[in-house]
């Protein structure tokens, strides 16, 4: 009896990791997801609304969800301080504080970092061009990531249950 209940826990335990690996491929599109929207708030704050940058970043940090809520709290709380002299370079030590809660790969990074360093250096004709660029090539991004999310996350689930049922009949 005892035996069946270890090989039970067992195989449920390498259904979950397989469950658990297969769904960290899903934070690298939901973060795509959430930086598109904070592109789009910026669009219209900065553009549109013309609102100073610091206060732009500070509205879109509450209405973001993921790590990037407190790297763009950070960036305009440095710009409003004036510890920092321009956006890539907060972003920069922001984005480094918080390195370990994102999922991005260095190729999204490098879209985003891009975007930070031309962010406020151009006129409005130029800011427009460079946020529609950083948008294709974010929506590119996250079709990668959703296709690769997909493939993945049933790969491991069913990595897991494998494992799991081999080592159960190995047991048995």
């Amino acid at each position: 009896m005892f035996r069946i209940i270890v090989i039970l826990v067992v195989f449920l335990a390498c259904i979950y990791i397989g469950f658990y690996f297969g769904e960290v491929f899903k934070h690298r599109s939901v973060e795509l997801k959430d930086f598109q929207k904070a592109l789009m708030l910026m669009n219209t704050e900065v553009l549109y609304s013309s609102t100073p940058l610091p206060t732009a970043l500070l509205n879109i940090s509450y209405k973001l969800e993921s790590p990037f809520s407190k790297v763009f709290k950070e960036t305009a709380d440095m710009l409003e301080v004036g510890e920092i002299y321009s956006v890539y370079e907060g972003f920069n030590k922001s984005y480094n504080n918080h390195k370990d809660e994102f999922h991005l790969k260095a190729d999204d990074f490098n879209i985003i970092k891009d975007f930070f360093f031309s962010l406020g250096e151009s006129g409005v004709y130029g800011q427009e061009k460079i946020f529609n660029l950083t948008s294709e090539e974010l929506k590119r991004k996250y079709l990668e990531a959703e296709e690769e999310c997909k493939v993945n996350r049933k790969m491991y689930r069913g990595i897991g249950v494998c494992v799991g049922a081999i080592i159960a009949i190995f047991f048995i």
